[in-house]
């Protein structure tokens, strides 16, 4: 579909948006497409943790492996697919002045097989898919999130729509 990147800043320490931002685990809080997401090591992104994730986005549910190639207390690069899609980007986290944090998300995702026509009709949907994601995470960040709150998350099957 191309590359999307999407950026948000809010009011938050560096760390407590690691702890969301990097931790994929925590991905059904905050994108609402996700149906599940396992996560080996479980916590935050370290180079070489797998990641599962099951979406439906246009009436269709793709399950991507993906494997974190780098990955440090601020950033993570990671690459995957199947059958269906391709998908590598990168989350970055950068601390700003006055305790403001920039949280950018890239990816860049490639339909494959008998889905590949459909690449240049369903880029402008992910993009605004990403963006409402994106919308979610800095107001659950902007709300502050209880480590409870994130411990519970992660043995919690994702529900749907997190609106």
């Amino acid at each position: 579909m191309g590359t999307i990147t999407g950026m948000r800043v809010v009011r938050t320490s560096l760390d407590t948006a690691a702890r969301l931002f990097l931790d994929w685990s925590h991905d059904p809080l905050w994108r609402a497409q996700v149906r599940r997401m396992d996560v080996e090591p479980p916590g935050r992104a370290v180079t070489g943790q797998r990641i599962v994730e099951e979406l439906r986005f246009a009436g269709l549910t793709f399950v991507t492996p993906t494997r974190v190639e780098r990955a440090g207390p601020t950033f993570a690069q990671y690459r995957g697919g199947g059958a269906t899609v391709t998908v590598s980007g990168s989350r970055r986290l950068e601390a700003r002045p006055d305790g403001v944090v920039a949280l950018v998300a890239t990816l860049d995702v490639r339909l494959r097989g008998p889905l590949r026509p459909l690449t240049g009709l369903l880029i402008p949907s992910y993009r605004r898919l990403q963006e409402d994601d994106l919308d979610r995470l800095a107001a659950i960040l902007g709300d502050g999130v209880p480590d409870d709150d994130l411990t519970s998350s992660r043995s919690r099957p994702a529900s749907g729509d997190h609106r």
